[in-house]
């Protein structure tokens, strides 16, 4: 029994330890600043090339504003489920 929570507790403490450090840690390219937030705009875009050969990939780009230089700028993601 104790083997088991040992390998889960080491299972969810791993998996954390990759959530955070392979998350995107964005920043102004106006100011570098870590201080922005979403304004709620997004753009939706598809590659038809792949489209035609199999599931389309899907990104869409969400427009970020500084908050200390008040630069507005976009960040291309890509989507993981269609929306």
């Amino acid at each position: 029994m104790k083997t088991v929570l040992f390998i889960l507790l080491a299972l969810i403490l791993g998996g954390l330890a990759a959530f955070f450090t392979l998350r995107e840690k964005k920043k102004c390219p106006n100011c570098e600043s870590k201080n922005i937030t979403k304004t709620g705009k997004k753009i939706h875009e598809e590659e038809t090339s792949i489209a035609v050969i199999a599931s389309p990939t899907s990104y869409h780009k969400l427009e970020y504003k500084c908050n200390d230089c008040g630069h507005l700028f976009l960040i291309k993601q890509r989507s993981l489920l269609f929306e």
